[in-house]
């Protein structure tokens, strides 16, 4: 296994993305690109060969899936879009026909990597993985409700109006509907939300910190 070795499948609007800030992170030695449309990977290494020489060293190329053998992690970004009005159930069912394809491929080598899940519906398609490629479930990761968490903190810190560095939630449970921002884990600089409150400005009661969780909760509604 390669440890500085991270295979990225799926080169959408979430595996560039990754792949730009894995570089300007210097947090890895090779990246290997993988989508079912050979031509958008070739682009998206092309540019991001084309930023090497303002960063540290890394090779970034196409590759396909026996690249997952020897690689320290693979993230899964492949799937398709939720459209307008779409329940997340269908939309699992036609992630779902996409894992039956790729995650057989990902294993069929014998890899060590772990797998790390962007695809949505986050969680089941995380155990999707799971069952599908048979790998120990502490080699299957979803990235669960870290992006949520971003999300409230950013949104905080607007209201509070403090830079978001400072601010300190999370968001709990299933990335999705079901989700429960942790209010009492809540610190603005190291200072209890609720003491934090009764000092600042801005109001920030029980109803406006339920605007704000659902903000959270139905972004990615809003971006359809």
């Amino acid at each position: 296994m390669k440890e500085g070795k991270v295979v990225i499948v799926g080169t959408g609007y979430v595996g560039a993305t990754l792949a730009y800030n894995l570089i300007q992170r210097a947090l890895v030695e090779e990246i290997v690109l993988i989508d079912i449309n050979r031509a958008k990977a070739e682009g998206e290494a092309m540019d991001l060969n084309h930023s090497l020489p303002f960063v540290r060293p890394v090779v970034v190329r196409v590759g396909d899936y026996r690249d997952c053998d020897d690689a320290a992690a693979v993230v899964i970004t492949a799937g398709v879009a939720q459209k307008p009005g779409e329940t997340r159930l269908d939309l699992a069912t036609r992630n779902f026909a996409v894992y039956r394809q790729i995650i057989p491929e990902i294993v069929a080598g014998g890899t060590g990597a772990v797998l790390l899940v962007a695809t949505n519906p986050l969680d089941v398609m995380t155990y999707a993985a799971a069952k599908l490629s048979g790998l120990p479930d502490q080699r299957v990761i979803g990235s669960g409700t870290l992006l949520d968490s971003s999300r409230l903190r950013f949104l905080l810190s607007q209201h509070c109006e403090v830079d978001p560095t400072n601010v300190h939630a999370y968001i709990l449970g299933e990335h999705g509907d079901s989700e429960v921002p942790i209010w009492s884990a809540t610190h603005i600089a190291g200072i209890r939300l609720d003491d934090y409150c009764a000092v600042c400005g801005p109001q920030c009661d029980q109803k406006v910190r339920e605007e704000i969780f659902v903000r959270v909760r139905d972004a990615a509604y809003a971006l359809l």
